[in-house]
């Protein structure tokens, strides 16, 4: 197999890996130590040169946007946002539909 089907490969394995991560993460189940192992596997694909990390960021940046609909960025700060309202005013905060607050 060439480089370019290994490589091809590999980014398939991560677009599997990112998205199963990201569901069970939208699904509300812990997803740490899932997270560490993609990380992990990632990485080593950058050491093999088989993904960059500029390929890494983006294919996590879209997978994000695919799943979650809102970027990264945009998911912490509402998430921040969320629960600073639960400790500020949890009858404001439980007014919001549960949908909402995922």
């Amino acid at each position: 197999m060439s480089i370019h089907g290994e490589k091809a490969r590999f980014i398939d394995a991560c677009t599997t890996q990112l998205m199963r991560l990201y569901s069970a993460s939208k699904a509300g189940k812990n997803v740490d130590a899932d997270k560490y192992r993609v990380q992990g596997f990632m990485h080593a694909g950058e050491l093999m040169g088989l993904l960059t990390k500029e390929e890494g960021k983006a294919l996590i940046a879209d997978l994000h946007i695919e799943v979650f609909g809102e970027t990264i960025d945009a998911r912490a700060d509402r998430k921040r946002k969320l629960n600073a309202l639960k400790e500020s005013d949890p009858d404001a905060y439980l007014e919001i539909p549960a949908i909402e607050r995922r």
